[in-house]
């Protein structure tokens, strides 16, 4: 056979040639821009501008380790100063650099003559300090104001709040270095030496004080002329006519809550109400209250968390652990019972380095983190929480499906691609494209090489939050999808002998979401309250509790408290004067603290 002729041949050459050429460079490309990924040099968005579709950040293999950390701080990012939420997890797992604006009101109650002392705690709101001085003797309310801002610590969940049950567990941990499972007695309530104690560490980081909350947000300020505080006047609340009331401890528990024995006025219940009204102002938009606290803006770039998956000795202590006797989950929180007993030493000096590593100016990205997981809980809670009482209703079967259909779309529907036919993707291909613009779409542009150390952690976290969110909310619309629009192409038609199954199935995997990330509890009382009611929550030291000791907290290993009990207890309720009167109060005797309770 003859050879074809040269011209042919070169012809052939010269197409080799010209694919070979762009092969290479297409190849060359995917290399670098991997390379570059994986050593995060550029953003995980980067490939998307040039038609690349590579996995999404929040699958990477890399994150397994927040699997079960991811929820746990993503829930702590949203609780930050918020009444409501650090009321269901008091525990508290983050220390956070912050600022109190200037020109913010303190308060401070004392008996007797003379400015307060130079170190010392002072209130947020007036409700507080009038609840605890303004029902006794030579009472003196002392008004105060920042003149400019003053550099802090905030430590989460109720870290003002006196028990034994894990409360004071972050500042036991980062001022002795270690949290005994059983404190002794001092080790709870003598504050005057953990005031020193803090106000040592405050010294040595250069910074002005500690923020806390119990019924109400406070300040330690450890030497508050110096810190710019000035004080604006003094106002003597003693009334004529106080009475002293001793203990007679041969009686029974006074079932009306009279206020805490010694001197008191007429104003003393009064007191202990508005304080807990206080509390309501600052709820964070649960509980039909107010948003967060906002005298206090925190630099989240700062923020510690003990959740943190480095923090290898916590690792299997938290997430799911049933601590004591509590034998349920719901309405309890995600994060109640934890702990920070078992923290090793060498978690402890991480946890004090990255501090003083933070206070000393962090490199921050400038992303507005707390913005974020607002958003993300705004788009996705009421309706996932929508979906769970649809799927739990008695609604003919039709009705659930194309409810559930509307949610999970309405969902996702600014991440799906329409027409499926014209763009030739498979349900499969829809699938992925779709659950990877939801889960990225907060965090695409974030480069994590520029983020700081606690910034890594609040990527992560987010990342791994929504994906397991974008995932679920894809595994109902798909499922839906197919007995209602069938525009993926799968049809099929609901038959009566298995649609109660998938409708069971579909409840449990909600219900497990719900459960993972925390959005199972309460968040408002079941009725909107009246004009002269607040929708109350457990807030040591104003609780509502009737039928318990003064002061409306349960008393230490009480036995007489049944599950049932507890599931009221914490349950949120329309309460008035009238019923904070018979069942409410302040509890100021340790024997009546706050319940032997995770």
């Amino acid at each position: 056979m003859a050879p074809p002729p040269l011209t042919s041949t070169r012809k052939q050459r010269i197409s080799n040639a010209n694919l070979f050429l762009p092969t290479c460079i297409v190849l060359f490309i995917i290399i670098i821009v991997a390379v570059l990924l994986r050593y995060d040099f550029v953003s995980p968005s980067f490939p998307a501008a040039f038609g690349l579709h590579l996995p999404s950040p929040a699958v990477d293999s890399t994150l397994n380790s927040y699997h079960d950390a991811a929820p746990l701080v993503f829930d702590s990012l949203h609780g930050l100063l918020k009444q409501w939420s650090n009321s269901y997890a008091p525990n508290g797992h983050s220390i956070v650099v912050g600022t109190v604006l200037p020109h913010t009101q303190l308060f401070h109650g004392k008996h007797g003559p003379g400015l307060p002392d130079k170190l010392q705690f002072f209130a947020f709101d007036a409700e507080m300090s009038l609840g605890i001085f303004g029902a006794t003797a030579s009472s003196v309310i002392h008004t105060l104001a920042s003149t400019r801002p003053l550099r802090v610590l905030y430590f989460d969940g109720q870290s003002a709040t006196l028990t034994e049950t894990g409360t004071l567990d972050s500042q036991m941990a980062i001022l002795g270095g270690e949290v005994p499972s059983v404190p002794e007695y001092n080790h709870i309530y003598d504050e005057n030496q953990r005031a020193l104690e803090l106000c040592a560490l405050v010294d040595d980081l250069g910074i002005d004080g500690v923020v806390r909350m119990n019924a109400g947000f406070e300040i330690l300020l450890c030497n508050w002329p110096q810190s710019g505080v000035e004080h604006l006047f003094a106002s003597n609340l003693t009334l004529p006519g106080n009475r002293e009331r001793k203990m007679d401890k041969s009686l029974p528990n006074d079932p009306n809550r009279q206020p805490p024995l010694g001197f008191g006025n007429a104003f003393g219940e009064q007191g202990s109400f508005e304080w807990l009204r206080s509390a309501t102002w600052h709820y964070g938009n649960y509980g039909q209250g107010g948003p967060a606290f906002g005298h206090v803006k925190l630099d989240l770039c700062t923020l510690v968390s003990f959740y943190d998956p480095e923090l290898t000795s916590l690792g299997s202590l938290h997430y799911g652990r049933i601590i004591g006797n509590q034998t349920f989950q719901n309405g309890w929180g995600l994060r109640r019972g934890h702990r920070l007993v078992g923290l090793s030493s060498r978690d402890v000096k991480t946890v004090r380095s990255r501090v003083r590593e933070n206070i000393g100016g962090s490199k921050c990205s400038g992303v507005e983190w707390a913005v974020l997981a607002e958003s993300i809980v705004s788009q996705h809670k009421t309706r996932l929480l929508d979906i769970s009482e649809t799927l739990g209703s008695h609604q003919p079967a039709s009705s659930i499906v194309t409810r559930i259909h509307e949610l999970s779309h309405a969902i996702l529907y600014a991440y799906i691609e329409y027409p499926f036919a014209a763009t030739g993707r498979s349900a499969d291909e829809v699938e992925a494209l779709t659950v990877s613009r939801c889960s990225s779409v907060y965090t695409s542009k974030v480069n994590p090489s520029r983020l700081s150390k606690s910034e890594v952690v609040l990527y992560h976290s987010i990342n791994v939050v929504l994906s397991r969110l974008c995932s679920s909310e894809w595994d109902l619309l798909r499922w839906s999808e197919k007995y209602t629009t069938r525009l993926l192409g799968e049809r099929d038609d609901i038959d009566p002998s298995r649609i109660q199954r998938e409708i069971d199935d579909k409840q449990q995997l909600v219900h497990s979401l719900l459960a993972w990330i925390g959005w199972d509890n309460w968040s408002q009382c079941e009725a909107q309250c009246l004009a002269d009611q607040l929708c109350a929550i457990p807030t040591w030291p104003v609780v509502y509790a009737p039928g318990f000791p003064q002061g409306g907290i349960y008393a230490v290993n009480n036995t007489k408290t049944s599950k049932q009990d507890l599931a009221e207890f914490w349950r949120p309720k329309c309460i008035n004067r009238a019923d904070f009167d018979r069942g409410g109060g302040r509890g100021r005797e340790p024997d009546y603290q706050f319940p032997d309770i995770p």
